[in-house]
C-alpha cells in the first residue's frame, strides 16, 4: 500500500500491473490535490508503437511504489522468491535452478516454462507496505542521492600509487580490478577470504567461476587492485550523452562512456580500454565513481579527472565534452550536424558524420539523411567547420511545449529553428519555421528543446 506522501516530482518509482508486474516509471508531476493520482512517465514503455517518446499518464497512488534500490552484489539461492526483469517489466518469480557463469532458472507464477536469466536482470523480491520495504533492505555503509542537476567535485590525482587505506577485513565486500590483457577496465565483486602478508589479499569473486566450473574463484590480489564495494547511487533521470558510467558486462563492471541515447531505456556505451561500443539497458547501468584518497568520488554530471585516450578512427561515436573537441577539432566518425548556408535552407541543420578532415578549416562529411544524385549513396561533401557543431545533448521534455518556445523541428531531413505559435489539445503544436517563413503543424516526437553551441558548450536559452 502507498499513499502520496511518500512521492514527489521525479522520484524513480514502479507501476503496480497485475499483483506481480512492475514497471520503471519517474514522476513528473507533483501529488494532485486530490491526493489520490500521480502524473507518471513511464521508462521503458512508448506511448505508441513505433513513436520514441515514453508512456505518460495518471495513476492511482496505491498502484505507485518508490524503485528498490539495486543489490548488484547479492546472490541468490533455490526457492528464492525475486523479480526477472522481461518486456519492459520486473516480473514476479521464482528460482528453481542454479547455472554456472551466474546464470539462473526461474519460473514465473502461473507457468510451467523455466526461463534463463544473468544475474543482472535478478532481484530479491520485495513488498512495499506502508512504506516499509518486507523483507527489509540491510543499511548500507554509505549512499549517494543524486537528483537532476546536481554536480559534484573535481581534482587532479597528484600520486597515481598509494597504499590502500583502510585495509580490508575478513568477509568485507569489494571490487577487484582485472589486470589481465583484454580486461583492462573491469572490476569484479568479491569477498576477503583472508589477509597475506602486508598488501595482498585471498579473495572469492562472487561471479567468476572456476575453470571446472564447480565453485565460485579465489585468487590473490594486491591492495592496490582491490577496493570497497561502491556506495549506492539512485539516480532520477536518465544517463547523458559523455556520462562516464560503469556498466555490467561479461559478470564484472567495465568503465565507459555513453555515446548515444537510444529509444526506450538503452544506451550505446564505448569503452576506450577495448575500443568497443555496445547497447545497454538503463538497469545495467551504474553512474561511475572513484575511489582516491580513502574516499569516494562520483563523476556525475562532470567531465572526469582523467580523460580517455583518443579513440582509434571510425569507432568512437561519442558527442561534445571530450579533448577532441577542445580545439575545434572533429574526429573521423564523429557524429555531428552540419549547418545549410544554401538560400531557403537557412537555419536547418543536418545529421552527419565526419569522414575525414580536408585542411584546418574544412572537414569531409557524410550526411545521414541526405543522398547522392543518383539516390544510391549518402551524400558526401566539404563543409566548414564554423558550419559543424556536436549532435545537441538529448534533453527529455516530459512537459508540453508552451507557446514562444524556442525549438528544434524535424522537417525534410533535418532539425529547422522555430518557435511554438500555438498548442493544440493532444500533443501537436503549430510552429513557425525562421529559415523558411513557413507555419507548420508538428506533433510532440517531431520537436525538440533549442539549444545553441556557443564556445564549446551548450546553451539552452
Amino acid at each position: 500500500m502507498s499513499d502520496f506522501r511518500h512521492f514527489s516530482k521525479w522520484d524513480a518509482v514502479e507501476i503496480i500491473h497485475d499483483s506481480s508486474i512492475y514497471f520503471p516509471a519517474t514522476v513528473i508531476r507533483s501529488p494532485a490535490k486530490t491526493r489520490t493520482h500521480l502524473y507518471v512517465e513511464y521508462q521503458t514503455l512508448a506511448a505508441c508503437k513505433n513513436r520514441p517518446d515514453r508512456l505518460k499518464e495518471f495513476v492511482e497512488v496505491g498502484s505507485v511504489r518508490p524503485a528498490p534500490r539495486p543489490e548488484p552484489n547479492r546472490t541468490f539461492v533455490l526457492s528464492d522468491a525475486v523479480d526477472a526483469y522481461r518486456e519492459y517489466g520486473w516480473r514476479r518469480g521464482t528460482v528453481v535452478g542454479i547455472l554456472v557463469n551466474a546464470k539462473y532458472l526461474v519460473l514465473f507464477e502461473g507457468s510451467e516454462q523455466q526461463v534463463q536469466f544473468d544475474h543482472s536482470d535478478l532481484r530479491l523480491h520485495r513488498e512495499w507496505n506502508s512504506g516499509v520495504w518486507n523483507p527489509p533492505f540491510e543499511e548500507p555503509r554509505s549512499e549517494l542521492v543524486l537528483k537532476p542537476g546536481e554536480s559534484n567535485l573535481k581534482f587532479k590525482i597528484k600520486c597515481a600509487k598509494k597504499n590502500v587505506e583502510p585495509m580490508f577485513k575478513k568477509g568485507t565486500v569489494v571490487e577487484v580490478k582485472s589486470i589481465e590483457d583484454g580486461y583492462h577496465g573491469s572490476w569484479y565483486a568479491a569477498v576477503i577470504v583472508d589477509s597475506i602478508g602486508k598488501n595482498q589479499f585471498l579473495v572469492q569473486y562472487q561471479t567468476l567461476m572456476t575453470e571446472d566450473e564447480t565453485e565460485f574463484l579465489k585468487e590473490k590480489a594486491d591492495a592496490l587492485d582491490i577496493r570497497p564495494f561502491p556506495p549506492i547511487m539512485q539516480r532520477t533521470d536518465r544517463f547523458k550523452l559523455s556520462e562516464k558510467v560503469d556498466a555490467w558486462y561479461n559478470d564484472g563492471w567495465w568503465v565507459g562512456l555513453i555515446s548515444e541515447v537510444l529509444d526506450g531505456a538503452k544506451y550505446a556505451v564505448y569503452f576506450w580500454s577495448t575500443n568497443e561500443e555496445l547497447e545497454f539497458e538503463h538497469f545495467n547501468l551504474r553512474p561511475h565513481q572513484d575511489w582516491m584518497h580513502g574516499k569516494w568520488f562520483a563523476d556525475f554530471m562532470s567531465k572526469s579527472s582523467e580523460s580517455p585516450p583518443k579513440p582509434m578512427p571510425g569507432r568512437f561515436k561519442g558527442q561534445n565534452g571530450l579533448k577532441i573537441a577542445e580545439k575545434n577539432y572533429f574526429s573521423v566518425g564523429m557524429k555531428v550536424e552540419v549547418r545549410s548556408e544554401e538560400k531557403g535552407f537557412i537555419g536547418s541543420w543536418y545529421p552527419a558524420v565526419i569522414a575525414g578532415p580536408k585542411n584546418f578549416s574544412k572537414y569531409m562529411v557524410q550526411y545521414k539523411t541526405l543522398k547522392n544524385e543518383d539516390r544510391m549513396e549518402p551524400l558526401k561533401e566539404e563543409a566548414d567547420a564554423a558550419c559543424i557543431r556536436p549532435c545537441p545533448p538529448l534533453i527529455q521534455r516530459s512537459l508540453r511545449f508552451e507557446p514562444l518556445d524556442k525549438v528544434d523541428a524535424w522537417y525534410k531531413d533535418a532539425w529547422w529553428v522555430g518557435g511554438v505559435c500555438k498548442v493544440y489539445d493532444g500533443s501537436n503544436y503549430i510552429v513557425y519555421l525562421r529559415g523558411t517563413n513557413q507555419v507548420l503543424e508538428f506533433e510532440h516526437s517531431d520537436l525538440r528543446p533549442h539549444q545553441d553551441w556557443i564556445d564549446r558548450n551548450w546553451v539552452t536559452l
